[in-house]
């Protein structure tokens, strides 16, 4: 992820090169701010959807160029443009350039070139608005627990989806208040399994 927002230098025959980001930030205004937006949790969760189908970082820049190319939409990864129409781009420019990498994103749909089952999983957990754009993302680390980001609830936070909880009311109490997790999982009205998952998917050794 750090190489994804930062960029990274790696070498070639010309002597050391740069790769740039391919997940948006913002500057950096301070030490406890934020600088990946949200539509950057949306890119970083397509890409990693490509990097689970084993394709290399320099194939992923090969990819988004080809969008940019075809969508000439900015952010293009975080649009709903890549869910409905991406994988025929992908396949297209794939078939084009005689890249069998590429082509390993797509596979045949109904009456039409889909992306490969565990890209298509990533990507449905992204929730877009009536602008096409990512609205809501839920976080596969917390699976099976559905914890979610949404620009629309808990202030772009991650919240538990049914409850519309803060994790951070759970995490808060284990870490800091030394809670067992049936006591927490009692007094918010959670299943234990719920708080164990945040607990997990969240975990933080230096602050236990």
């Amino acid at each position: 992820m750090r190489n994804w927002v930062r960029g990274y230098q790696y070498p070639s025959e010309r002597g050391p090169a740069t790769a740039l980001p391919i997940v948006s930030t913002l500057p950096p205004a301070g030490r406890t701010r934020a600088t990946i937006p949200f539509i950057g949790l949306a890119e970083a969760l397509v890409v990693a959807g490509f990097r689970q189908q084993r394709l290399s970082m320099q194939k992923i820049r090969a990819a988004l160029q080809a969008l940019d190319r075809e969508v000439g939409i900015a952010h293009v990864l975080a649009n709903k443009t890549l869910f409905t129409d991406g994988a025929s781009i992908l396949w297209d420019y794939a078939r084009r350039s005689h890249d069998a990498e590429i082509e390993q994103l797509v596979e045949p749909g109904s009456g039409q070139r889909v992306f490969v089952d565990v890209v298509r999983q990533y990507l449905q957990l992204i929730t877009y608005d009536a602008d096409l754009w990512a609205s809501r993302i839920e976080l596969p680390a917390f699976h099976p627990t559905k914890v979610v980001v949404d620009m629309r609830r808990g202030f772009g936070r991650p919240i538990l989806d049914k409850q519309r909880l803060p994790i951070d009311s759970v995490l808060d109490r284990f870490y800091y208040g030394n809670e067992t997790i049936p006591d927490i999982a009692a007094d918010l009205e959670l299943d234990p399994s719920e708080v164990e998952n945040v607990i997990r998917a969240a975990w933080r050794p230096a602050a236990a």
